[in-house]
């Protein structure tokens, strides 16, 4: 039986033109929609619908309990092991839908109907927004895919009464440009003179790299603690705990009854998953998890005199399944078969990174806790960080790249003038809605059939060379290879 058969053939080397996240580079998919038949005999083409989306899936504990089987199928009608599907923890964005019909005279010169072909080709440009979320699957919070959906219906050539469907789901890796851990983005963090909150001690602390990569990056850390020389007489502790509350220079012989130790400094690198109700407002609950932990024991004795501490913190947030596939440096790398997979979402993916969107955000802190002997109170501070999946040693192509995507926007501008403004458009569903650029369209090409140029360029020939052609049911092609 006849049926169309869809792909889709990147205009370049991949589907998205620009950089995602930097509207001055016209973040875009660039590519070609191939609808042909399956054994070229002829179709009556309908129209053809095409979607862009993003969905986005967060994981809900009390649905998977306590094993929280983040592994679940995406694609599968069910998203929860009990096969009872959840919609409040999914949501779908479209950033771009249009129907594609036909405008042509219903039969040609011939006498022929025109709607009878084997095949068309649709050259598509869809704006993505400057809001649309990375392609990211997060083993402990959730997952986030951009898809574009194709349906083409269609009817046979008999002069069928209902129309059939075929569809084509095809994922767009979405990688945005904004978070880059390079210090023209991010500057490094100085935080001095932070006092504990019983104000006994002043701290200081500084991030050399606030913003560090998924793949085995180092968190940059320094800390000082000492005793806070002027502290609030009305939160100083008791004459039991110590004999000076104001520690001066002229303090010669007087002595602490009890010394004060810092006894450890624990820093940790959290992730948060933020859930939004609405547009603008997030849920009062989050829920963390603990990617890296370090325990540093002190023991020392703290005073006027700063107390100095480097961390290097090693941060490595991809999963720990995608480890094993990592080869020793000193030996020569091994080929391994890559089977780990969630669906369509690759394996470079499958790790934890800052991500905004429009369903739930993930983000990512820095903890550092402060624990000292009994006879004080321990505290904690907390900075946030950015996790990008951009490597330090690519940022300078990443750079190239960005230079190379504006000066192709110019020439982009220019080549659409030809056909049409650029102009904004907003599209919204039940649920949100998502502005973005329109593109003009551009003219597609058609393959009738039973035209000698179609024949041609597909290399369909014929044993009947009569007016018996025209008949489908007499027609025999012959396969040739090239």
């Amino acid at each position: 039986m006849t049926y169309p058969v869809i792909s889709l053939k990147p205009s370049y080397n991949s589907v998205i033109r620009g950089c995602p996240g930097l509207p001055d580079t016209l973040p875009r998919i660039e590519c070609q929609l191939r609808v042909r038949s399956s054994d070229s005999l002829p179709f009556s083409l309908v129209k053809i619908e095409i979607i862009l989306k993003t969905i986005e899936l967060y994981f809900n504990k009390n649905m998977y309990g306590n094993n929280n089987n983040s592994l679940a199928p995406f694609n599968h009608p069910s998203d929860s092991p009990n096969g009872n599907s959840d919609t409040h923890n999914k949501n779908t964005t479209v950033h771009y839908k249009k129907n594609i019909v036909l405008s042509h005279p219903s039969h040609d010169n011939t006498g022929h109907n025109s709607n009878d072909l084997i095949g068309i080709d649709i050259p598509l440009t869809i704006g993505l927004p400057d809001d649309i979320k990375e392609t990211n699957y997060n083993p402990k919070f959730g997952k986030t895919q951009t898809f574009l959906d194709c349906t083409v219906s269609y009817a046979n050539v008999t002069g069928a009464t209902s129309n059939r469907k075929r569809n084509f789901l095809y994922p767009i890796n979405v990688e945005r440009y904004t978070y880059l851990p390079s210090p023209s983005y991010f500057k490094p963090i100085n935080r001095p003179n932070i006092t504990s909150p019983d104000q006994k001690f002043l701290i200081n602390y500084s991030i050399e790299n606030p913003c560090v990569s998924m793949d085995n990056d180092t968190l940059k850390l320094s800390i000082s603690i000492r005793l806070n020389p002027f502290p609030n007489s009305a939160t100083s502790s008791s004459p039991n705990d110590f004999d000076v509350s104001t520690p001066t220079l002229f303090s010669t012989k007087k002595k602490f009854k009890s010394k004060l130790k810092l006894k450890s400094i624990i820093t940790q690198v959290q992730e948060y998953l933020e859930i939004l109700k609405s547009q603008s407002e997030f849920s009062s609950t989050q829920t963390s998890n603990v990617l890296q932990t370090s325990i540093r024991t002190v023991d020392q004795t703290i005073s006027m005199n700063s107390l100095h501490f480097q961390f290097n913190i090693k941060l490595f947030t991809k999963d720990k399944l995608l480890q094993g596939f990592k080869s020793p440096e000193s030996t020569c790398p091994e080929t391994k078969l890559l089977i780990n997979k969630v669906d369509d979402i690759p394996l470079q993916y499958h790790n934890s990174i800052s991500t905004i969107g429009q369903h739930f955000n993930v983000s990512h802190s820095l903890s550092i806790r402060l624990k000292f002997n009994k006879s004080l109170k321990n505290f904690e501070i907390n900075h946030p960080i950015i996790v990008s999946f951009w490597l330090v040693n690519q940022l300078s192509l990443i750079e190239n790249l960005i230079s190379q995507e504006r000066q192709t926007a110019k020439f982009a501008k220019k080549f659409y003038k030809t056909f049409g403004q650029i102009k904004k458009k907003n599209v919204s569903n039940s649920n949100t809605s998502s502005n973005c650029l329109e593109y003009p369209s551009l003219p597609p090409i058609i393959y009738y059939f039973n035209n000698a140029e179609t024949n041609n360029r597909f290399n369909i020939l014929y044993l009947q060379k009569d007016i018996s052609r025209i008949d489908p049911s007499k027609l025999k092609r012959v396969p040739v290879i090239q």
